[in-house]
């Protein structure tokens, strides 16, 4: 019993100092919880937002603050507010590194003006590098958890919360992405991102193949959907052709694809080179910028074929303003 009354005071403990850092913003589908890196600026997602735009947002302890969108990325459906002036003791503190798999985190939301909530919550997935970095938990968030912070034993913000939706559930980002995504929106640095429109399945490479290329590589992308009136389809690419390279960077795996778009710019030209019933030709693409159904955990962002369309919640016309 010792040991369980332990347990339940330090999860409350942790519970009430995660709540004096959650913010809440209003939306007509019941709101969503919003966090701070540096005490002045939030990220909160967002369907739609304009930099400049006002509304008035519940600070810790329920106090209504005005805050003005600096940024916003309809592409990730994230936006950046800015305090009116900065709060002191609500900026959160990223862990180092990823929680474990299997390890135990508490997701603290203020989902709704009646407060803040918790849930106790276990990992169940942890990986990937840079912007291909995510977590997955085990448990689904409630209503209005979008936003929501995963908070490790110590007190120190392992991820945020980004959807749940059928089927994909327990979505975030770290808290490194997550700050690094917040910095990036503040300050404009969000342009709109190359996308083709083309599915792809990675296959290994037989010997002929590998020779036809003629880099020796053992593995390679084949084109298993084009979609209709895309940049790809634009482009002449079809089902079945196996990309060899786009621009100068060759395509061996779906990480290649990836740095290849980050790297291009919608509406400059695109050099792809394909392996077309065994012949090699050379197409060019105009790469469109990427919709937001194309920018997803699953997309070219996190590669586990999972959507979140549910998290994309706007907050225009919910009838608050600042002042009220």
């Amino acid at each position: 019993m010792d040991a369980l009354r332990s347990l339940s005071d330090s999860i409350s403990a942790l519970a009430e100092r995660a709540s004096a850092k959650l913010f809440h913003v209003p939306s007509p589908m019941g709101g969503r919880t919003a966090l701070g890196f540096d005490g002045k600026f939030l990220l909160v997602p967002a369907f739609e937002a304009e930099a400049g735009e006002k509304l008035a947002i519940l600070a810790p302890g329920g106090r209504e603050v005005e805050a003005t969108v600096a940024g916003f990325d309809p592409g990730l459906s994230l936006a950046v507010l800015e305090l009116s002036e900065p709060i002191p003791g609500t900026a959160w503190t990223g862990a180092k590194t990823a929680p474990a798999l299997g390890s135990l985190v508490l997701v603290a939301a203020y989902p709704s003006p009646e407060g803040p909530e918790v849930r106790l919550d276990a990992i169940r997935f942890a990986g990937g590098t840079g912007e291909n970095e995510y977590l997955q938990t085990d448990g689904a968030p409630f209503p209005g958890f979008s936003g929501a912070a995963l908070v490790d034993p110590e007190g120190l913000l392992a991820g945020f919360v980004l959807a749940d939706r059928g089927g994909n559930r327990g979505w975030a980002l770290s808290a490194p992405r997550a700050a690094a995504l917040a910095a990036t929106i503040a300050s404009g640095g969000t342009p709109a991102r190359a996308w083709l429109g083309v599915s792809t399945v990675p296959i290994a490479a037989p010997t002929e193949l590998a020779e036809l290329f003629g880099d020796g590589r053992s593995s390679a992308l084949l084109v298993a959907g084009v979609e209709a009136g895309s940049p790809a389809a634009a482009a002449g690419l079809r089902v079945g052709d196996v990309l060899s390279s786009i621009g100068d960077r060759a395509i061996a795996e779906p990480a290649d694809l990836v740095a290849a778009l980050d790297a291009a710019r919608p509406g400059s030209e695109l050099r792809l080179r394909v392996l077309r019933s065994g012949e090699k030709k050379d197409l060019t693409a105009i790469p469109g910028a990427r919709p937001r159904s194309a920018d997803r955990p699953g997309g070219q962002g996190f590669g586990r074929g999972h959507g979140h369309g549910g998290w994309r919640m706007g907050w225009r016309g919910c009838g608050w303003k600042p002042g009220r």
